[in-house]
């Protein structure tokens, strides 16, 4: 036994491959990947074929860092800790943790202490929050049970002026930030397919098309992320350039140029270009859709499945 497996206790023999680093810590793949190049945290081992492997030591290592940012630590801080000091964090944190892990839902906590924080403007507190999560979770699981519920919870907030408007632009400022920042860590391979997404002249609001971006680049697609109000020409015009597989729009608000933007779209966007349509004020277009053979997107989920196939 080498003097490192007698400090940690656990065998350094690589055996584990990423699925089940993923399965033994309960962090994504995507995570233990950045963890272990951007921040050192690891050093994996290679096997012939050139295969990252890790070990029991590793996996045990990734469980404390796990529990240290959980705590509050950000990871680039306790990324390169030996194990004796992430122990005595662990030790010093066992009665705070013991709290949270009662209440089965790290989401809510974390959502809680986000939502604390822009109450009393505490930017750099709401921030430190939510980049904490962008270490633990998948993107998809960000979008689903971080950023939906808070952006629910923002608006429900607002409405019930328990938020006023500087509160609301500080949350969905971060919120943009952090969702814009996770697009760097997908990167597209030279044969991806491309989609483009957008809103049409009069639409305002955002976290639609910017979520949907965020997951479609998870799966592998070139997004082309053009923002909110585009005229339904420069629409078209992007689609054909970039030779797009599916354009995604979103409705939310009633909004009178909805119709005649899109039907602009549907007479001269490119045949090979498939449409999908989501948001609220969808719904209300259905038959319409189906006339012109577009795609009605019912949420998150339905968008998830039909990137994946």
């Amino acid at each position: 036994m080498s003097q490192q497996e007698q400090i940690s206790g656990y065998s350094n023999t690589p055996k584990y491959r990423i699925g089940a680093v993923s399965r033994l810590t309960g962090l994504s793949a995507d995570v233990v990947r950045v963890w272990e190049r951007r921040y050192g945290a690891i050093r994996p081992q290679r096997s012939d074929g050139g295969s990252r492997l890790y070990s029991d030591a590793d996996i045990a290592r990734l469980r404390r860092l796990r529990q240290a940012v959980e705590m509050g630590h950000a990871i680039g801080q306790v990324a390169k800790l030996p194990e004796s000091e992430l122990d005595t964090l662990s030790s010093r944190n066992r009665e705070a943790y013991a709290t949270i892990d009662e209440t089965g839902d790290p989401y809510k906590q974390t959502i809680s202490r986000f939502l604390e924080a822009v109450s009393r403007m505490d930017v750099v507190s709401a921030d430190d929050e939510i980049s904490r999560a962008a270490t633990l979770y998948p993107p998809r699981v960000i979008v689903k049970n971080i950023v939906i519920p808070v952006l629910t919870e923002i608006g429900d907030r607002w409405a019930h002026r328990d938020f006023g408007i500087a509160q609301e632009h500080i949350a969905t400022n971060l919120i943009r930030n952090l969702l814009s920042s996770l697009f760097r860590l997908y990167p597209p391979d030279a044969s991806a397919e491309t989609i483009v997404l957008a809103t049409t002249s009069g639409e305002r609001h955002e976290f639609g098309i910017l979520t949907s971006a965020l997951i479609a680049a998870t799966r592998g697609w070139r997004v082309v992320y053009l923002g909110t109000e585009l005229p339904a020409n420069e629409i078209v015009r992007t689609a054909r350039i970039v030779k797009a597989r599916v354009l995604a729009i979103s409705l939310v608000t009633q909004n009178p140029q909805a119709y005649e933007e899109m039907k602009t779209i549907a007479e001269n966007m490119p045949s090979q270009t498939r449409v999908w349509v989501g948001g609220a004020e969808a719904l209300k277009h259905r038959d319409w859709f189906e006339r012109v053979d577009w795609i009605l997107v019912r949420d998150l989920e339905d968008l998830d499945d039909r990137l994946k196939r």
